[in-house]
């Protein structure tokens, strides 16, 4: 007799012909949940003793499939719990990607995005707390006298996702307008134009700042 998973004679259970053809006998609703639960059972007998973790896991699944309301939901729950237990990820890494100008810029305007959120939240309840505020801060850390070879290091830092997150906006606001995505040649190009223009920018405002300081040490 053939051995068919219970997922598929579940699919198959209405159709009594190609059941019996199988030699298996018409499948009802709850024949198919009964299926289901015994041979996730067996599963957690099979791992009890070499993965009690994992036996616990499948035994959660007994309780989660019961609990699921069609049988799409009992089969796809089936499915992760099976890949689990052939210690498969149950979704995929970043790795696997081929990386890209795309998904990377734009994975980046992302997270300098939350960055920059992040930081205003954290420095504005930080300096109403504090018993100090923005210049004073900044006061304290100019009496370091840094050199402007390490300044300049956190200024770009600083610098270059303001204004790359600026100008990436401006640019995702032209591709909500349908403006530059006619092909896939156009959206790099203006994605190195942006990360270009960024890095200038950013670059000359960190030597402009290098200068006047250099300045005013000069005029003191």
């Amino acid at each position: 007799m053939i051995n068919i998973p219970t997922s598929i004679l579940c699919r198959l259970g209405a159709r009594s012909a190609i059941s019996r053809s199988f030699g298996t006998s018409v499948i009802t609703k709850d024949s198919c949940e009964m299926l289901e639960k015994k041979s996730l059972k067996t599963e957690s007998c099979r791992l009890k003793y070499a993965d009690p973790a994992r036996a616990k896991d499948t035994q959660k699944s007994i309780i989660r499939i019961s609990e699921a309301k069609t049988p799409i939901q009992k089969f796809g729950w089936e499915y992760l719990v099976k890949q689990r237990g052939m210690k498969r990820p149950i979704a995929p890494h970043l790795t696997i990607y081929q990386p890209q100008l795309t998904w990377m810029l734009s994975g980046f305007h992302r997270i300098s995005g939350c960055v920059m959120a992040g930081t205003l939240l954290v420095g504005g309840l930080g300096f109403a707390v504090l018993p100090l505020d923005f210049t004073t801060f900044v006061e304290y850390i100019r009496g370091w006298n840094l050199p402007c070879a390490v300044t300049a290091v956190f200024k770009y830092i600083i610098a270059f996702p303001i204004i790359f997150h600026t100008l990436n906006g401006i640019r995702f606001l032209g591709f909500d307008l349908a403006k530059g995505v006619d092909n896939i040649g156009q959206v790099y190009k203006s994605g190195w134009l942006v990360f270009g223009v960024s890095a200038v920018i950013a670059l000359a405002i960190v030597i402009n700042s290098c200068q006047n300081k250099s300045k005013a040490v000069k005029t003191a």
